[in-house]
């Protein structure tokens, strides 16, 4: 890898390798302008002969050569001496214009542009003494993450290559000054360059929008940095074995995610309100859960977005009516190939006796006129609809349509909840596993202690790092349980207002750990909760006299009622 200095260096050479030619001219005319006053003879106002010393022609040439135009000199010129300051300042002024216009012209040439670039890119990296994220791809979703992840105080560098986003790193006004390399993340020389192999470097966000250079990507993190957390976005099925087989830990399709975040809000509308609350960063605990028809479903738009929309509304018994305009594609039987800007074509799919629709197209505008058509048809169906460019979210919200997704959006909500909380994976599975009444109830609880607060997850490792305090008291051979970092630092009587939602013990996963739930060293718990909780319970397994004071004199009777969490089947 070469460093900063090695860089600037280079830079400084092909600049001065490009001057070379006018800085000799330069040089030249200046020499020859000097030479030609201390030989030239004047007169003095008396009438005597005199010659220019050596110091009285450079001051002379210099203030020439640079067209200031100041009139001392130490007597008035000869015409000898007149005609050679007339050549000596076309020499010179002509010489300093081809220089100046040369060092422009160098200053522009993209070679030498990129060793600037990287120099001041690898210096912001060399600059990084904390833990950081490196970011490859900075479209719609990474923009979002970065910008997430900076308000969090996360550290990040940035690996695109297109100049436009690299230069819209630093006009996005992010809280923390991210260093931003325009390269091709497909090259591991673009890759180290951008701090792959650096050791604070923790995990690798593969988010391109090119499933087969988030390959690359990957396969590079796990050689070089074999430590480090890959999280790899698939637009394409076929890819994801690759991503897996080179080592991502985290593979997130947003056809997918959508797929079942759909599913999901059909099958048990109360976990999918607690689902948003856990994931979008703005959520709160409050909303309504939408029961959504499980009859007849239409899915305008075949591709791979429809596809798997299809897939997994088949997979829970919904039947699926698909609408395509290309007559060529691989089509299920039933299906109604024509426009869907016509409504006739709604109406040979029957919306009218449609429980909802989903319109999967590849482009914006013909989703939203597909929308418009299946309203004329149609105004009070569920419709739901695919977004592919931030840049059409005004149009979106004000279209006739219960559900946007942008697929951006998803792909940056799933790598915030991985990197925040990467235990809501474990949750979420178990939670599936549950009953809508085991939704509701816990639907419940979270409104009673975090009320219409915003929802954070977060989880705590009992080891020495995060909660030393707690491992010190372990140690010392007293327990510790859920129930008593769950209190209040300063008030052992108040409970924090946050809710246990799982604890993992080596390969147990403890769904809805009760008070009682004895803590382990090793532990890990995931709770969500208010954002000023997070901060109360850090302190707790941290400070060992907070703890003490926790720990010390517990009266049962004393504590707020909580209300009961339900049981998982």
């Amino acid at each position: 890898m070469i460093g900063t200095d090695g860089r600037a260096q280079r830079g400084v050479f092909i600049l001065l390798r490009r001057l070379r030619v006018p800085l000799v001219l330069l040089i030249c005319a200046y020499a020859v302008a000097i030479v030609g006053f201390t030989l030239v003879w004047g007169t003095t106002p008396d009438g005597r002969p005199w010659q220019m010393s050596f110091f009285h022609a450079v001051y002379f040439v210099s203030f020439l050569g640079t067209t200031i135009g100041l009139g001392e000199i130490p007597h008035p010129f000869s015409d000898a001496q007149r005609l050679w300051a007339l050549l000596s300042i076309y020499t010179t002024v002509l010489a300093w214009l081809y220089a100046i216009g040369a060092v422009f012209s160098t200053l522009q040439d993209p070679l030498f542009r990129r060793i600037i670039h990287e120099t001041r890119a690898l210096g912001g990296v060399r600059r990084l003494t904390e833990p950081f994220y490196l970011l490859c791809g900075y479209d719609d979703s990474g923009t979002l993450v970065a910008r997430e992840l900076a308000e969090s105080g996360v550290r990040l560098v940035v690996v695109d290559h297109d100049l436009t986003r690299v230069d819209a790193v630093e006009v996005d006004n992010l809280r923390l000054p991210v260093p931003a390399l325009h390269g091709d993340a497909s090259d591991p020389r673009a890759l180290t360059l951008a701090g792959l192999a650096n050791p604070n470097c923790v995990g690798v966000l593969a988010l391109t929008g090119d499933d087969g250079v988030n390959v690359n990507v990957a396969l590079a993190a796990r050689l070089l940095n074999p430590r480090s957390v890959i999280i790899c976005a698939a637009r394409s099925h076929q890819k994801q074995p690759e991503m897996a087989a080179v080592g991502a830990d985290h593979i997130i399709n947003p056809f997918d995610t959508f797929a079942e975040r759909l599913t999901l809000a059909l099958q048990a509308p109360s976990l999918h309100i607690i689902y948003e609350a856990l994931t979008i960063q703005t959520a709160n605990a409050m909303g309504s859960p939408r029961t959504l028809p499980l009859g007849r479903w239409i899915v305008c738009g075949h591709g791979p977005y429809g596809r798997t929309v299809r897939r997994h509304l088949e997979r829970i018994g919904v039947e699926v009516t698909v609408i395509e305009q290309d007559p060529d594609a691989d089509l299920p039987d039933g299906a109604v190939t024509d426009s869907p800007a016509h409504v006739d074509t709604w109406r040979a799919a029957g919306i009218e006796t449609a429980g909802g629709v989903v319109v999967c197209g590849p482009d914006d505008t013909e989703n939203l006129t597909a929308c418009l058509a299946a309203r004329k048809v149609r105004s009070d169906v569920f419709m739901a609809v695919r977004q592919n460019e931030r840049r059409n979210s005004p149009m979106f919200r004000a279209a006739p349509v219960d559900l946007s997704v942008l697929s951006g959006y998803v792909v940056a909500a799933e790598v915030l909840r991985i990197i925040r909380a990467p235990q809501l994976s474990y949750f979420m599975r178990l939670a599936r596993q549950q009953k809508e009444e085991w939704a509701h109830g816990l639907l419940m609880a979270m409104r009673e202690h975090i009320g219409e607060d915003t929802v954070e997850s977060w989880s705590v490792s009992m080891d020495a790092h995060e909660a030393p305090a707690v491992v010190g008291s372990l140690r010392a051979g007293h327990p510790v349980s859920v129930g008593d970092v769950m209190k209040a630092p300063d008030n052992r009587s108040l409970r924090l207002r946050a809710v246990p939602l799982l604890l993992q013990r080596a390969q147990e996963k403890v769904l809805l750990p009760s008070d009682d739930e004895p803590l382990a060293e090793g532990d890990r718990l995931l709770l969500c909760g208010r954002g000023i909780a997070t901060n109360r319970m850090r302190w707790t397994v941290r400070d060992d006299t907070v703890l003490a004071y926790v720990l010390d004199g517990i009266d049962s009777n004393r504590r707020v009622p909580w209300p009961p969490l339900p049981d998982p089947v």
